[in-house]
This record gives structure tokens, sequence and C-alpha cells, in this order.
């Protein structure tokens, strides 16, 4: 999850809508060694004109009378550790109401198939995400901080360890960009150095890589298990739950978002079994499938929107009590960084990608438990 983002970004973006039909909406916002989490973005979306009460019936589909409602000041589609992030900067930093919908059940997306790396080593300064990077990575230490400072273990809790990350490269030409690459972060502020050969031996042995080979390493760089992670903002969020500010909706798919009868303002999130009205922001967080879920979402509306977001295909290898390798850090090849490019030719049109362009990167780690984790993750270059 690039850095996994707890807040939402300033970047924002508009679309084209019919007149009093203005939205805005904001993202937050990655082979031949040992992949890659799935992208996690936020996409953001509520109306300009913000409304306390709703008046006037609701429009977009056939009203289900056997349907709950339900208001609230904010509605949250997806239960992922995004979602649920940003619940809890809700809960804890204002007075507002929160409800959290997803179509199946916490981790059960994105969340739960990631590798939890909080790694700033394949991060480039200067680029969209650095910031959002720089900041989101601070967050997450200054969370695990009072987790400790609370008399609690951080490993424990959030499966967090520093563990430190090395981008690897086994070539002159990638040992001299992992030089630069090096030079660049430490000019950002950040702690930096490039390791020879043997030094990257003497720091990671079981890494086999020829002489011209060499290795970026930041000790700072982190990584957590999501789902003891999702636990601990869940449990935190459900104190709320008593003072009527927080309902989670689960195996609960939103099916169209409605629009009021007076206005023609969105004013609510139509469920499989409930209406949920919000009174301040609808906000979608449904990671890599977030435009698809926007454009069923608005099917029924004349708003045009088109959500860069898309999914990424690869796998895991999760090897459990493998006690033949053991890690110190987590490990990435250098493709992972500059993402190279390897035509993909097939003559299957069953495939469906004749001719297109692919990046594949590979990562190595363990997780908290001791087993080795392996990732590679091909997809589409856009």
């Amino acid at each position: 999850m690039a850095a996994i983002p707890m807040l939402s970004p300033a970047n924002r973006t508009s679309f084209a809508s019919p007149p009093r039909r203005l939205f805005s909406c904001g993202f937050v916002g990655e082979s031949n060694f040992f992949g890659s989490k799935f992208p996690q973005r936020i996409l953001s979306f509520s109306t300009k004109k913000i409304r306390a009460e709703r008046s006037g019936p609701a429009h977009g589909s056939a009203m289900d009378p056997t349907r709950a409602s339900h208001s609230f000041d904010v509605v949250i589609i997806g239960a992922g550790i995004i979602g649920l992030s940003i619940a809890r900067q809700f809960l804890l930093h204002s007075d507002l109401s929160v409800a959290v919908v997803d179509k199946d059940v916490p981790c059960s997306g994105s969340t739960g198939a990631g590798q939890g790396y909080l790694w700033m080593v394949h991060k480039t300064p200067g680029s969209d995400i650095w910031e959002l990077s720089i900041r989101s990575h601070k967050l997450w230490e200054l969370l695990a901080e009072s987790i400790q400072e609370q008399g609690m273990n951080p490993l424990e809790v959030l499966g967090w360890k520093k563990t430190g990350s090395l981008l690897i490269g086994r070539t002159l030409k990638e040992s001299d960009m992992l030089k630069r690459r090096v030079n660049l972060l430490v000019e950002a502020g950040l702690s930096a150095e490039y390791l020879c050969s043997s030094d990257l031996l003497l720091k990671e042995p079981a890494v086999m890589v020829e002489k011209e080979g060499g290795a970026a390493f930041l000790p700072d760089d982190c990584q957590l298990d999501a789902r003891h992670t999702v636990a601990f903002i869940r449990k935190a969020n459900e104190v709320f739950a008593s003072e009527g500010r927080y309902a989670e909706f689960f195996n609960d798919p939103a099916t169209l978002l409605l629009r009021s009868g007076n206005t023609g303002e969105i004013e609510a999130v139509q469920t499989s079994k409930n209406i949920l009205y919000r009174k301040k922001a609808i906000i979608v967080a449904a990671g890599c499938w977030s435009g698809s879920l926007i454009h069923d979402l608005l099917r029924n509306s004349d708003v045009v929107l088109d959500v860069p977001v898309k999914p990424r295909k690869g796998h895991l290898l999760v090897l459990e009590n493998f006690n033949f390798l053991q890690l110190k850090h987590g490990l990435m090849e250098v493709g992972y960084a500059n993402h190279e490019v390897t035509a993909q030719h097939t003559t299957s049109s069953a495939s469906g990608d004749q001719g297109q362009a692919l990046s594949i990167s590979m990562t190595a780690t363990m997780d908290t438990v001791g087993n080795l984790v392996l990732g590679q993750f091909s997809f589409p270059l856009f």
C-alpha cells in the first residue's frame, strides 16, 4: 500500500456535471528476485453544498420499504485499512457521527492481501505521492510510539517491525542507479546508504548477488500486519458506538447513490439492506475497486466521472514454518522502483493482453510469526 495513508491529501480534481450538481474528489494515495501491495487510493466524494437535514424524498431507484433508514454525518464506503482509518480520524478529532459500509468484512479485499510495507526506498522525491508517503510514514510511526507509551507492544498490537528495507540491484547499471537514488533520498532528508555486494552480504546473508550488485538500504523503513492493525483500529472505533457516533454495516454492498428530490444533491447511499443518509459527506475508500464502484453507483445519473484507479494482478506465496531461510530486512528488486517494462506478446485472444506492456516486481519479507512471504505482481502500466 504505497506507505499506507491515514489521511486524505490536498490533491483535488473536478469533473463535469450539470448545473447545481458539482462535486469534488480527492485521492490518497508499487522478476528476478524475491511483490508489492495493491494500490490503496482513496476517492473522497462530496457535494459542494452541504445541508444538515434532508428534505423531500430521495430519488435514484425504486425505494424498497424493507430497507432500514439511518442518518450519519459521514458515510464511508469501504472497510479496509483506509476506510477504517478515515473513520478513526473523524471519531477522534471531531464530534461527527460515522458509518462504515462494506460489501464483505474488513480485510476481505486489498488490505487483507497486502504485505503491510511502509517503505520509502522505492519512492522518488518530488513525485506526486512523495509528500503523502512521507506524511503517512510519520503518522504510522507516531501511532506505534503512542501504543508503546501506553504500555503495549506495537509488534503484538500492529505487527509493527522496523526492519529496514533493501532495494537490490544485480548489474553495474542497476548499482549506479541505486547510488543516485540513495543521494536523492539523503538530499530529501531520509537516512539512506548504498551497500556494495560484500556489505550487502554482511547485512543480509541470505541474499545472493554478484560482485557488480549492490543495494540501497533505508534503516527506518517498517512493516505492519494489516489484519492486526485493522483489528486495533476497529476496536478503537467501536468505543464510539455507545455514543451513537459509529456504526458498521458489513456484508451489505452499496448499490446506488440517491439524490434529494428537492435539490438534486446526492444525499444517501443505498445498500442491499439499508439507506444511509449523510449530513456532511460520502467517502468512497474501496481501494482498487473504487473506479468500478463509482461507475455502478452513478449508473442512473447524468454525472460523468473517470476514476483513475486500477487493480494489480499478482500472487503471494506464504511459506509457513520455513526455517531454511531467515530474512532480517524487507527485500525488493530494483525493478520495483523503476518499473522496467517487458513487452508481452501472445497470440491468444483469450488472454486479453496481446501486445500489452507489463511491469513485473518481486519482494520478500518475514511476517510477524516468522513465515516467509514472497510476492510477485504483474500489472498494466497506464
